[in-house]
């Protein structure tokens, strides 16, 4: 079990070795950390360097309290607060114990405050000079809650709902929507708050509105955030139902984003936020009937770009997932270039593990669609990819999935496979990688009819059945 401690036994022990030991700062902060470390503490939300100033208190905690003194005494001197505001932001880009320290001396809730009595002020006078000001909170907002999310609370979901909803401003929105990104990463919850204020809404009308790149960008960040799964505390999330709502109300004016937006960086991100809301029959085909030739377009565009390519694959996996939309690709003539993207790529591990997903997902029960990779050339580039990047566990197992797919329900193509020496590369693989995915190796290994030895699962204990 973890063992912590709070930042004031820490400067103790830091202050005793000093004083007692006569260290210097120096040795008196290298025998501390050791110490603790001896324990089995963890220090990771620990300021570590000894910076004190004013008795006992850290400059973070100094800031936090002028900025406090501030807001109270008087609220229009906004050159001071602004500063403040600097100066712990700078203290919360530090490092994760900085912003920890911020957040127990009530940064969040001194921040908070003066964000909804100047936004209050912006929205009804619309009055110019608070625009920096409401900017520098936003700001410092996403730096202090950067890894520590939990700081959210209601009052902050309103104010990022009334700012979305009644600000005009471009660089207001778009500091906005940053903090809102960071509240969400590893964060259920807030993902829910949110969400449940019906921002879809709010980022329809965005994504409507011709601004800038960098809106359109932000916009699109907060829509992956609202799918991530990634809050360990949670049991089940509901990643699956914001994809899905979004998906209805989004995906049409996305899909027509990307028909105006066909060059980086723009069609990247498009690419992976239509991406993340592919979780349904419907909505493929919704992309699909939109898009037509779209994505030919993309790729054509785009050849050279090892960037927007892993994102088109991921796309393209995604739509996939619709088998008649998957038979509507092949038809419309993706074979030919994806293995032509495997091959040009191919020293490339992130492009080639996405593009061999590709392939898998693109062949999965679908025999026609083996034979026109085989024919296209194919097994020479998987084997290729295979081969080059022997110690990538990400390429070895979509290689075995898009093996397998091509040839589960078309054995005659083994022989193929067999020519370019596959059963000694995916050996090699098992005994890489057996632990983490041998189920996957030795599935591709069965299917080409190789040399396999395939474990019991389960075995009975021999009692006889009562009757």
């Amino acid at each position: 079990m973890v063992r912590v401690i709070t930042q004031e036994t820490y400067d103790e022990i830091v202050k005793e070795n000093m004083e007692e030991f006569e260290m210097s700062p120096e040795e008196a902060i290298k025998e501390a950390i050791a110490q603790f470390e001896a324990q089995g503490v963890d220090l990771s939300n620990i300021i570590k360097d000894l910076t004190l100033e004013s008795g006992d208190k850290h400059l973070v905690s100094l800031t936090v309290n002028k900025l406090k003194e501030l807001c109270k005494r008087n609220k229009n001197d906004d050159k001071d607060i602004l500063e403040q505001l600097d100066a712990l932001r700078v203290e919360c880009k530090k490092d994760i114990a900085h912003r920890v320290r911020a957040g127990k001396d009530g940064a969040y809730s001194i921040l908070i405050d003066l964000l909804d009595e100047k936004l209050r002020s912006y929205i009804q006078k619309e009055n110019k000079k608070d625009e920096d000001l409401i900017i520098k909170i936003f700001k410092t907002l996403a730096s202090l809650m950067d890894s520590q999310p939990d700081l959210l609370e209601q009052k902050g979901v309103d104010l990022i709902k009334s700012t979305l909803e009644k600000v005009q401003n471009e660089n207001i929105l778009i500091e906005a929507l940053k903090w809102a990104s960071v509240c969400c990463v590893k964060h259920e919850m807030n993902r829910q708050r949110i969400y449940a204020k019906n921002i879809g809404e709010n980022l329809k009308i965005l994504l409507k509105r011709k601004g800038s790149a960098k809106l359109l960008s932000e916009s699109l960040q907060v829509i992956r955030k609202m799918t991530l799964d990634d809050d360990v505390r949670v049991e089940f999330g509901k990643a699956h139902e914001h994809a899905r709502e979004l998906g209805i109300q989004l995906l049409e004016i996305l899909t027509n984003l990307l028909k105006e937006n066909t060059k980086p960086p723009e069609v990247s991100e498009l690419m992976l936020t239509i991406a993340s809301l592919l979780v349904r029959n419907e909505l493929c085909a919704l992309v699909a009937e939109h898009s037509g030739g779209l994505l030919f377009t993309v790729l054509a565009d785009n050849y050279d770009n090892v960037g927007v390519i892993q994102q088109a694959c991921k796309l393209i996996t995604a739509l996939a997932g619709n088998d008649d939309v998957k038979r509507q690709l092949v038809k419309s003539g993706i074979v030919p270039i994806i293995v032509s993207l495997l091959t040009r790529y191919s020293s490339n591990p992130t492009a080639s593990t996405l593009t061999l997903k590709c392939v898998a997902a693109l062949t999965l029960r679908e025999p026609g669609h083996s034979k026109e990779f085989l024919e296209n050339g194919a097994p020479e580039a998987i084997i290729e990819c295979l081969k080059i990047h022997q110690d990538v566990a990400s390429v070895q197992k979509n290689g075995c999935w898009a093996i397998r797919n091509m040839v589960a329900r078309c054995r005659e193509y083994n022989t193929k496979f067999h020519e370019l020496d596959i059963q000694s590369i995916l050996d090699r693989s098992y005994d890489k990688f057996g632990k983490e995915f041998g189920f996957d190796v030795k599935s591709a290994l069965r299917d080409l009819e190789c040399e396999v030895k395939l474990d019991e699962q389960w075995t009975g204990k021999g009692v006889q059945m009562q009757q």
